[in-house]
């Protein structure tokens, strides 16, 4: 034993012993705190599931074929045991919700930003997949030149940062069914958001940044008194200030609710703003920013709007203009202006709304490397529970990486640049992400040894699946009443 010892002693003269820092101990105890509540929201099939995600998440490059993954040594278990974790795998979606949404960090000014968009998982020639619906896909193309196909849309909303880093922090995934609408399960996901961060005792407030295809005005009307929602209004609409109060005689008829209205595409209805604001931004050149306070629409009983009790109500906000002297990247010429809506329990700065609004892009970054890198849309299950399966395994991959920033290496390649851990894009954070799991564990058992399946019955035959047709959804209109005539 003292010659070991010895031996050992004379091995280690010279080298350079590597403690940790308190920041990669915390990283290390979040993480495996996070690993273990992964596996605890795993209901049926826990250990195959929680192995596939490992596997994907230590795969050093894009995934090319799911199967594949049975190959990598973190699974452990054959192909079948992957088939198996994904059709009949489970998930407790709101238990994992929750344990995504601790792991987004307040943010400054005691606002915490996330940012909705829709992105599709196209199936056109799945015939035999249920629930399928006609969505947006502008690698698409039908018969008459426009970008549709039928397939899962999915509503995604991800926590933002604020830094030179594309990171998000994903939160609710659900997928948009034939009988849903949009604003219906977007509202359902900023509620589930509000009462989280109550219920864990926080008393940051959401904020939420959307696109044009999302009705502002009904997600402002429900929750912009606990919420603020920022969006992007088309150039087309129009505008109203509140009424002035009437002097006078009393006049009879009803009480004027629109006051003079603004046209966002003319310039010439639009009169003096309320505020504004001049910034130079390296990227956009020097930006000016406009904004006319407690302005709405002119609501129209349709879509959200059809089962609404009573007169159509008044949602008041901020409209925001945008005028930029360049876009980045772009080939120079006339950039139009940018129209913002924001709506809140209290005012926001003009500039604010405009660096809120194009932090919202990140969340394209993350639908990119999720479909390019970790192979979201890859596979071709029959199910829709199958698909919404590999969704939250992707996510929660996704956030492993997100939290393994410092942990991981840069394992950089000769001519990428060196760069701090916390500016490390998520291809380079998977490289080291095998080393880390080692080091981490995992809570998932070992598998058990079985004896092959028997197989497919001698002389059995398949049934044909059934076909499910491509449902499309129309605007909810309310129905004309039909005149009778009267009788004799």
């Amino acid at each position: 034993m003292i010659m070991f010892l010895r031996r050992m002693q004379d091995r280690l003269k010279g080298c350079v012993i590597i403690v940790p820092d308190r920041a990669s101990m915390d990283a290390v105890g979040i993480l495996t705190g996070f690993r273990q509540g992964w596996y605890e929201c795993l209901t049926a099939r826990a250990d195959a599931v929680f192995a596939l995600s490992d596997a994907l998440a230590c795969r050093p490059g894009p995934v090319e074929s799911v199967p594949g993954l049975s190959l990598e040594p973190e699974f452990g278990r054959g192909h079948g045991a992957l088939y198996d974790g994904l059709t009949s795998g489970r998930v407790d979606e709101n238990a994992l919700r929750a344990l995504l949404l601790g792991t987004v960090a307040p943010g400054r000014d005691g606002v915490t930003w996330f940012a909705g968009d829709v992105s599709g998982w196209a199936r056109p020639a799945a015939v035999t997949s249920p629930l399928r619906v006609a969505m947006f896909d502008k690698s698409a193309r039908t018969l008459a030149g426009h970008p549709i196909t039928s397939g899962w849309p999915f509503a995604m909303l991800v926590g933002l940062s604020w830094g030179p880093s594309s990171w998000t922090a994903p939160v609710d995934a659900v997928r948009i069914g034939p009988t849903d609408t949009l604003t219906g399960v977007t509202l359902a996901a900023m509620e589930r958001v509000h009462a989280g961060l109550a219920g864990a005792g926080r008393t940051d407030t959401p904020g939420f940044v959307f696109d044009a295809e999302y009705d502002l005005m009904a997600l402002s009307h429900r929750m912009a008194d606990r919420v603020h929602v920022v969006g992007r209004l088309r150039s087309n609409q129009k505008f109203h200030a509140l009424p002035e109060p009437e002097s006078g005689p009393v006049r009879r008829g009803r009480t004027r609710r629109h006051g003079p209205a603004i046209q966002l595409n003319k310039p010439e209805t639009l009169g003096d703003p309320d505020r504004h604001a001049e910034i130079v931004s390296p990227r956009y050149g020097r930006v000016r920013i406009s904004a006319w306070d407690d302005r709405h629409r002119r609501i129209q009983r349709d879509g959200f709007w059809v089962d609404h009790p009573g007169v159509l109500p008044i949602v008041s906000g901020s409209v925001v203009r945008i005028e930029c002297e360049r876009l980045p990247g772009g080939t120079g010429g006339v950039v139009g202006p940018m129209w913002l809506w924001h709506a809140g329990p209290e005012s926001l700065d003009v500039v604010t709304i405009f660096a809120v609004y194009q932090r919202r892009f990140d969340i394209e970054h993350t639908f990119r490397f999720v479909k390019q890198e970790l192979g979201w849309t890859r596979p071709a299950p029959l199910s829709p529970e199958t698909a919404s399966l590999w969704t939250w395994i992707v996510l929660v991959v996704y956030t492993q990486l997100r939290l393994a920033r410092g942990v991981c290496r840069d394992r950089r390649l000769p001519w990428e640049k060196p760069l701090e851990p916390d500016r490390l894009p998520p291809r380079r954070v998977r490289r080291d992400f095998r080393r880390v799991r080692a080091l981490l564990g995992t809570p998932a058992k070992p598998p058990k040894f079985s004896r092959p399946g028997p197989g497919r019955p001698r002389g059995g035959t398949s049934v044909p699946r059934d076909r499910h047709p491509t449902q499309k959804k129309t605007t909810r209109r309310p129905r004309k009443k039909t005149k009778t005539k009267p009788q004799g």
